[in-house]
């Protein structure tokens, strides 16, 4: 195993670590905006869909780093909401745990006639989506994780129709944050580390969350690696003072 991919296992490990807490906590740091923001992109992606397929109907989607299926069940009421179909959605994220916690939510659920599959797959390697079959692919808060990320984004390419939309939420770093972008910085870097800690009994997951975005890029390198691999910016959406963006990007 290469030096990479052992790195990549460790924070693989630590989101086992955190499975049981990592709805609670998200909750309570983002002061519930997690939710809102998510909302917010899948809106953005939706009209994006609708203006180039000229329906809602019948979509395949894939939700990668899916976690514990909150973008996944917000994407699947949306769509419903607007009156359109899923045909497949697919989850799909390399932790075990977090995976067991999306079965316990999907058991049970209306599912509106759509099919839901959960793997067990690093986004490197999207093995069991063919290339071109899906409309709309979303990840949030998840890019910032994946070590081999160029390859992940030609997977993202690779598995997206022609107009299918890429949607990406993160927390990135930002050219010219402001003060109040620094202040929201300080909030990230300081208070939400030991917020994490307290909720779920572990500061090395949540100290590593202002390292990963320091290390991480910028807006507006990810576009450009994003074009790299045939994917076009389309739109770029900024939250809590530009620390998290929301990138809307689609496959021409």
């Amino acid at each position: 195993m290469s030096k990479i991919q052992e790195k990549q296992q460790k924070i693989i490990h630590m989101f086992d670590a955190i499975a049981k807490t990592y709805d609670t906590t998200n909750r309570i740091v983002s002061f519930k905006q997690d939710q809102r923001w998510r909302l917010d992109g899948i809106r953005r992606a939706l009209k994006y869909i609708y203006a180039f397929k000229g329906d809602l109907q019948d979509l395949e989607i894939a939700d990668v780093a899916c976690g514990t299926a909150d973008m996944l069940l917000h994407i699947l009421k949306e769509v419903a909401r607007l009156q359109g179909s899923v045909a497949s959605i697919r989850g799909i994220d390399p932790s075990r745990e977090m995976l067991a916690i999306a079965k316990n939510k999907i058991e049970g659920l209306d599912k509106q006639g759509a099919e839901i599959y959960l793997d067990c797959l690093e986004a490197k390697d999207l093995s069991t989506l063919e290339d071109q079959s899906v409309d709309f692919v979303s990840i949030a808060y998840g890019l910032r994780n994946i070590l081999e990320r160029k390859r992940a984004l030609q997977e993202f390419s690779r598995v997206l129709k022609k107009k299918g939309v890429l949607l990406v939420l993160e927390f990135m770093r930002q050219d010219r944050p402001g003060i109040l972008g620094s202040l929201a910085r300080f909030y990230t870097a300081k208070i939400l580390p030991l917020l994490g800690m307290l909720i779920s009994r572990n500061y090395r997951a949540y100290a590593y969350l202002p390292s990963s975005i320091d290390n991480f890029i910028s807006p507006s390198e990810l576009e450009e690696e994003l074009s790299l691999v045939d994917l076009e910016v389309v739109e770029k959406t900024h939250y809590v003072y530009n620390s998290v963006s929301g990138i809307l990007a689609v496959k021409f």
